[in-house]
């Protein structure tokens, strides 16, 4: 049975997707038809801008793709224009093309503004349209920042977006970009690592149907396929997914789960069959469904769900019994460009800090195939809208460890989130330096940190050390503190730093904890041993 609008609220925009005899006001005889660039370009890896054309469902509505001219004008008025032919029919539910245009007139620092305009025929009439052909949606500019990587990051830290989607994500209402395509814009924005994150609910489906259960897998097999050969040295891909598993109240819950051989359905929230929501596992059942080697964040535990969601989906939050029993280390607290939901989700982090639960965060963009704009619905059946807030890449999860690897890189928990300033400290004294994610036993030591921002005319707007003290369940904010301070430290807590530029960057560390009951262990080995 399909489906009533009310989830529809802010889902991706398939536009396909009619109610019975409902179609929708942007509902159109044509393939979505979608170009795409990376919002980031780090300029000495690439001197060509990839320009990424998606048209879905052409199998439906057959196309024949004429040319496509690419317009490119730069923030100091530097303009570029180049054509392709490509005269290619189409009649396939998936197809991507990359074309490339030379960066060699741009500089580092200029921003791009680029229009793409294509040129196609369908039901015997040609049309020509710019960045996209979706009925009813106002167009945003597509925009792509032209930077030096000496100012994105440091040397042996690795950047990565650990919440995506691609195009094994494909129901009703959303669907992602190919694999290969998503590498080719990876490399050029500067990230070293992706994890694939397709929903539990679309990896058993069965190719071509939103409803049907595949009980070989051949989605959740293929895509794995598709990781292995495609991950590098230089570009890790590691296959997971996104499992809607219940909470502690029975509704339900995100579960990023990485790195485990055996697929775990979870088909609660996916509207396939009317009324039927319940979860199909719960968080008490994980240890009987996980292998030794997965990895675990809870998926935007913080944000609020839509009332919609609730009734019709049974969705959830993420409660504190559930995170402390399923033994989750890792909150994706950052889940879009949204400072507003960013600030109070790190307001709740901060509680479970100060309450002794030692979370490491992660920051991803729960992107669908969205590279430099995302578009959504923004009343069902009614309107469109176009946002920038989770845009492939643009947060980032950043780890230092001696190789690309980004599983035991988190695990060991020298890890920052960041939309592009970097920032790391270290704490040192009594002959120790102790880096983030690790203890220290000291009550005094010298703070070192290092930052650089991502554009050079930016400017720092709020730079913060944070010490929390467990005793008093209070965190102190030091403000612009000085590089080298000698600081005084509780026998219990956590200092971490942050960073605002005003130009919008952001960026976040994880803690060093603080445990007097380290020296206290230490001494009670010495009593031992003197015995």
């Amino acid at each position: 049975m399909e489906f009533p609008i009310f989830p529809l609220v802010l889902a991706y925009a398939e536009i396909h997707y009619r109610f019975k005899k409902l179609s929708p006001a942007y509902y159109r005889k044509q393939p979505e038809i979608i170009a795409d660039i990376p919002h980031r370009l780090i300029k000495s890896s690439s001197n060509k801008l990839p320009v990424l054309l998606i048209i879905k469902d052409s199998h439906l509505f057959p196309v024949h793709l004429q040319d496509i001219k690419i317009n490119l004008f730069s923030s100091t008025n530097k303009t570029c224009t180049c054509s392709f032919i490509l005269d290619q029919h189409l009649a396939k539910p998936y197809h991507a093309l990359i074309r490339e245009i030379s960066l060699a007139d741009f500089n580092i620092g200029d921003e791009l503004q680029v229009k793409v305009i294509i040129r196609y025929r369908c039901n015997e009439t040609e049309f020509t349209v710019e960045n996209d052909n979706y009925h009813r949606l106002t167009q945003t500019v597509l925009k792509v920042k032209l930077i030096d990587p000496e100012l994105f990051g440091a040397q042996g830290w690795f950047a990565g977006e650990p919440h995506y989607h691609s195009n094994f994500t494909e129901d009703q209402v959303e669907f992602g970009a190919d694999l290969n395509s998503t590498v080719e814009l990876a490399r050029v924005m500067g990230l070293s690592w992706l994890f694939v994150t397709d929903h539990s609910y679309d990896l058993d489906d069965l190719p071509g149907s939103w409803t049907e259960i595949d009980q070989g897998l051949a989605k959740w097999t293929e895509m794995r396929a598709q990781c292995r050969k495609l991950d590098t040295a230089d570009l890790r891909i590691i296959p997971g997914e996104e499992l809607s598993i219940g909470n502690s109240k029975d509704k339900n819950v995100h579960l990023l789960v990485i790195a485990n051989s055996a697929f775990i359905p979870g088909r609660g929230d996916s509207a396939e069959i009317w009324f039927q929501n319940r979860p199909t596992h719960n968080i008490s059942e994980l240890p009987s469904l996980l292998e030794d080697t997965a990895l675990l964040a809870a998926a935007h535990p913080f944000e609020k769900i839509p009332w919609s969601q609730k009734l019709t989906l049974r969705r959830g939050n993420w409660r504190s019994e559930d995170l402390l029993s399923a033994g989750i280390r890792f909150l994706q607290l950052i889940n879009s460009n949204n400072p507003r939901q960013i600030k109070r989700s790190l307001n709740r982090w901060k509680k479970y800090l100060l309450r002794g639960h030692r979370f490491l965060i992660i920051a991803g963009n729960d992107a669908h195939g969205n590279f430099n704009i995302m578009r959504q619905i923004k009343i069902p059946f009614l309107r469109l809208f176009t946002s920038r807030k989770q845009i492939f890449g643009k947060f980032m999860t950043l780890f230092q460890y001696p190789e690309n690897d980004p599983l035991p890189g988190l695990i060991q928990g020298r890890v920052i989130v960041s939309n592009g300033p970097f920032l790391d400290f270290t704490l040192s004294g009594d002959d120790q330096t102790v880096h983030i994610g690790q203890v220290s036993d000291m009550r005094r030591g010298k703070l070192n940190f290092k930052l650089c921002l991502s554009e050079e005319q930016d400017r720092i707007s709020r730079f913060r050390l944070h010490i929390g003290d467990l005793e008093s369940k209070r965190e102190q904010i030091r403000k612009n503190p000085p590089n080298g301070c000698e600081l005084t430290l509780p026998a219990r807590g956590y200092i971490r730093m942050s960073l605002l530029t005003k130009r919008g960057g952001m960026a976040f560390t994880n803690p060093i904890w603080i445990s007097a009951e380290i020296n206290d262990q230490k001494r009670n080995d010495l009593s031992r041993e003197s015995s």
